[in-house]
């Protein structure tokens, strides 16, 4: 979860993304659409942003189910999802390769379905955030092969654990997290969400060694 509102990083870099391969590429391609026709996905990984609107939409979308969840929560607070996106292009270079992963998810049409990233907190550990699908493309497992694919992008860049909070009432973010393998843990040092928010979420780790 991201409820970080601003930071310090250099201004977003002019951008592209590109194909992953390996154990990185996810591509369901037998999963069936909801008109019951095979449809494809495929995970990519930003190493520059060339159409930065399309992502804007994606993340006011994830941010705004955020929101909803948090006021759902309980969570006293001023977040808005325009306010809360407003930490994400000025801190791009924390998750674009060599320092993180960004990755998107793609139908066979190339529309933008979902995404995930990979920021560092430590020399050998990095937080997980902004898991998100939308809901035409739930039901295929793009949140399981995000996940996956960014313990595989962990791995490559020599980290040997990740990190990740989840709000208390998120139950299918926690079963996947959970079927791959974190374990509960308190809080961790790094954390980028605020103290404050601390009884409202649980706090997962993966050992990636």
């Amino acid at each position: 979860m991201t409820l970080e509102r601003t930071g310090n990083a250099s201004a977003p870099a002019p951008a592209r993304s590109g194909m992953m391969t390996g154990n990185q590429d996810a591509s369901p391609a037998d999963a069936a659409g909801r008109d019951g026709n095979p449809s494809g996905y495929r995970i990519t990984s930003v190493t520059e942003v060339t159409d930065r609107a399309e992502i804007d939409a994606l993340l006011l979308e994830y941010y705004g189910v955020i929101v909803r969840k948090i006021t759902a929560a309980g969570i006293v607070h001023d977040f808005t999802p325009t306010g809360l996106m407003a930490s994400f292009w000025p801190n791009l270079d924390r998750i674009l390769p060599p320092n993180g992963r960004f990755l998107l998810v793609r139908d066979g049409a190339d529309g933008l379905m979902g995404c995930a990233t990979l920021h560092r907190i430590g020399p050998e550990t990095g937080e997980f955030k902004r898991l998100y699908v939308r809901p035409e493309a739930n039901g295929h497992g793009l949140g399981r092969a995000l996940v996956m694919a960014q313990m595989e992008a962990a791995r490559s860049m020599g980290w040997q654990r990740l990190m990740v909070n989840i709000i208390k009432g998120n139950r299918e973010s926690i079963r996947i997290f959970e079927a791959l393998g974190f374990r509960y843990i308190p809080r961790y040092e790094g954390c980028s969400d605020p103290i404050e928010a601390d009884p409202h979420f649980v706090y997962l780790q993966k050992d990636l060694a």
